[in-house]
């Protein structure tokens, strides 16, 4: 399917000039002209607008089409007008300065105070911003309206540099008084009578400019190195803009081609779907590319901004006085600011574009296994994939019966999956090629292993009689001879589905300070909390990567002293995300360290200690995500599931294949063992009771529970006068209850007897 082609303005950003031209422009100050650009003439009282393009205040006042603003011919910004309209604007002190030194080197300046041109300048008035003629300055002098005016001649500035020394300025409010002082707290120069009307001292913070003038131009100059700085950010931002840009349209291809290959799979449901998602797919990443293609152009129009303040900075710093810069002051104040502070929303992750899909339940409805895009940007509408359903038994012709150690087992699921190759196209993957983790952790295969290698098809009961599988003797260590207590459990709940108090895969369990029982729903992406009665409090997380959402969490911990909540997710995310205790994300991290995340949890200081298998890896982070250690621990381990530290600083990890628990302390230093082969087998949890003492869970044959001290002296022993299926975790309550969870969606709270000794 080719690209979508996304409606974009008219200056498009991608592959536009504007774009590709971002590092290649400099803020070079423009040449000083003494042209107006509307009449191109030499500027007669050239004003300056809020956009800081100069023109004739004649040329302006012809163009005036609303007394209150004015659209600049330059740049078509509409600038506000002050009171006085034209008039009131700002003159241009550094042209009128240039056009005085060109008049005394020789070019001479016509009159702008008289209706003819043709007559010569030979003084200037400052209180008009006109040149003028003998008959101009003549009227000056005996005229009652130009009483006061302050009428300087042209030949008595004989330095071509007059103009950088401070000139007196009249102040616009009082004619009569000229701009001596600097009010900081307005930013612009006033009188003395101001400094006795507007400006009272104490209220107002003002200084001569003789004092402050020097500073304030300083400080003026600092904000236009910002906003030169400023601008090769924003030319890095562009280029950042570009960059995804391309990163998206790759990110597209590569969802669209991941789309068509789901769609083969599915290719005798899924049509209707199929259109729907590349429609969302289009959809999204023509809104992205917009998105990118305003935050280009506001980019465009900041660098454009940064250049013309600093040349016009560089243009009035070299022909301006001090007072006639600190005019310009507030103006510049506020733009420099407004350029300094922009920040183009570019972020990488916001503009991410990719087709997520899920193969665990093919048999459950096509819309919610199909898949959905993920996009990550704020705001943006996006598909909520609804949780797995139950999947049904469904009696095919074609159902074939896979064996393994002798068992056969219904696997209609599975050889749909992990069938022939040829069958699969890409997804080529047979059973022989599932490697004994993937048949223990992931969630589409229904392998039920607790030592065994026994595995049932998903329409069976979910209570399954493990008594009623034949089992080799040669398959698993010998049977432990010691003798158990038989514990009953006195709670249990859950069932399978996707409403509160049902589950797909309760994968992880743990208990926090009120002894509410905290759950890892795997396979519906949430999280659910329940109190020690079994009765559902509330849940939170939904299916996704963005925060507050959860994508197959695994197992859980608690932080006892604030009651946050530790979940670790499997693949694809590997990482570890914090809720508080009422289910509200906090943060999350580790993406980009772990690995195969598998038992998590907290010890007295609030560090989280990860365990991870198939890399045999222990990491401890602080609350805030940072690693304060990290060792390998595959010398010593095979399979670990679970973990426990105590106040000693020794960590404590349940290892399935070896049959045990080693433990280990911070450093990664192997202490010692505790529990082994017929005593042991296959656990899959440890805990530590309030007496200090480890607890050992395992389900092989039944549910057994196997008591130790810390340096692995045995205590006692028990287990379940009832068999389970798989179990996945274990936690402890602190009246001595354990909470189990099972294969069959179900968690069960059994209560141990402790007993004085053992017989064996």
């Amino acid at each position: 399917m080719a690209s979508p082609t996304p409606s974009l303005p008219d200056s498009s950003l991608f592959g536009s000039p504007q774009l590709g031209s971002f590092g290649d422009q400099s803020s070079q100050p423009e040449s000083l002209g003494t042209e107006c650009g509307l009449c191109h003439e030499t500027y007669t009282v050239p004003k300056v607008l809020p956009c800081l393009h100069t023109f004739c205040q004649p040329c302006l006042e012809k163009i005036q089409e609303n007394h209150d603003k004015i659209t600049c011919p330059k740049c078509e910004q509409d600038c506000i007008l002050p009171p006085q309209g034209i008039a009131g604007l700002l003159s241009d002190y550094a042209i009128n300065n240039v056009l005085e030194t060109s008049s005394i080197d020789g070019t001479p300046l016509s009159c702008t105070g008289c209706k003819t041109k043709d007559t010569h300048a030979v003084a200037r008035c400052f209180d008009c911003a006109n040149y003028l003629c003998g008959n101009c300055v003549m009227a000056h002098q005996y005229m009652h309206c130009f009483e006061g005016h302050h009428v300087v001649n042209l030949k008595d500035q004989s330095n071509k540099e007059d103009f950088k020394t401070d000139k007196l300025l009249c102040c616009p409010r009082h004619k009569a008084e000229t701009l001596r002082f600097f009010c900081r707290t307005c930013n612009i120069p006033i009188c003395k009578e101001c400094t006795n009307s507007e400006h009272l001292k104490g209220l107002h913070d003002y200084d001569h400019i003789s004092e402050i003038g020097s500073r304030q131009v300083e400080i003026l100059a600092d904000l236009v190195e910002q906003s030169k700085a400023k601008t090769n950010d924003l030319r890095n931002a562009a280029k950042s803009v570009e960059h995804l840009s391309s990163r998206l349209q790759m990110q597209y291809h590569k969802a669209q081609a991941e789309i068509n290959d789901t769609f083969n799979f599915y290719c005798s449901v899924l049509e209707e779907r199929k259109e729907e998602l590349m429609k969302e797919l289009e959809d999204l990443y023509n809104t992205k590319m917009v998105s990118l293609s305003l935050v280009g152009n506001k980019v465009q129009e900041m660098v454009e901004n940064a250049n013309n303040l600093s040349s016009y900075f560089d243009r009035i710093t070299k022909f301006s006085s001090t007072t006639e810069i600190l005019v310009f002051k507030q103006l510049l104040d506020s733009k420099l600011h407004c350029v300094i502070s922009y920040n183009p929303e570019v972020n990488m992750q916001s503009m991410d574009l990719e087709f997520l899909s899920n193969y665990q339940a093919i048999q459950v409805g096509v819309r919610n296994t199909f898949g959905y895009i993920r996009h990550s940007s704020e705001g943006a509408p996006t598909t909520k994939p609804q949780p797995i359903a139950r999947p049904n038994g469904v009696v095919n012709s074609d159902r074939t019966n896979t064996y393994q150690n002798g068992h056969a087992y219904e696997s209609n699921i599975i050889s749909k999956r992990f069938g022939s190759a040829n069958s699969l196209g890409p997804f080529s993957t047979s059973l022989s090629d599932i490697s004994p983790y993937e048949k223990w952790s992931s969630g589409p295969t229904d392998v039920f292993q607790n030592g065994t290698n026994d595995s049932f098809h998903l329409g069976v009961d979910p209570v399954i009689d493990l008594t009623s599988k034949f089992i080799s003797a040669t398959m698993y260590p010998l049977k432990s001879q010691i003798k158990r207590q038989k514990m009953i459990y006195h709670c249990k709940f859950g069932e399978f589905g996707v409403m509160e108090g049902q589950f797909t895969e309760p994968s992880g369990v743990a208990v926090n300070a009120q002894n509410d029982i905290i759950v890892a729903d795997t396979n519906n992406h949430r999280i659910q909390i329940f109190d020690k009665e079994g009765r559902f409090k509330f849940q939170f997380g939904e299916c996704g990567k963005r925060d507050g959402q959860l994508l197959y969490p695994n197992r859980v911990a608690v932080v006892k002293t604030s009651g946050d909540i530790i979940v670790t997710e499997r693949s694809p995310t590997h990482q570890i995300q914090i809720y508080n205790q009422y289910g509200q994300f906090v943060r999350k991290f580790g993406a980009n360290i772990l690995q195969h995340p598998r038992g998590v949890t907290v010890d007295i200081k609030g560090r989280i200690i990860v365990v991870e298998c198939k890399v045999m890896r222990v990491i401890i982070f602080d609350q805030l995500g940072n690693v304060l250690q990290k060792f390998g621990c595959s010398k010593h381990l095979e399979f670990p599931n679970g973990v426990v530290v105590n106040d000693k600083q020794e960590i404590f990890i349940s290892d399935n294949r070896a049959h045990c628990v080693k433990v280990f302390n911070y450093d990664g230093v192997f202490l010692r063992q505790i529990g082994g082969e017929g005593l042991t087998n296959y656990p899959i949890g440890v805990c530590i009771n309030q007496n200090g003492e480890i607890l050992v869970a395992d389900n092989h044959n039944n549910f057994n529970i196997t008591i130790f001290t810390q340096d692995g002296q045995l205590v006692n022993a028990s287990e379940s006068k009832v068999k389970h299926a798989q179990c996945f975790d274990v936690a402890l309550m602190d009246d001595g209850s354990v909470v189990l969870a099972s294969k069959d969606y179900r968690l069960y709270i059994y209560r141990y007897m402790q007993i004085p000794s053992l017989g064996m």
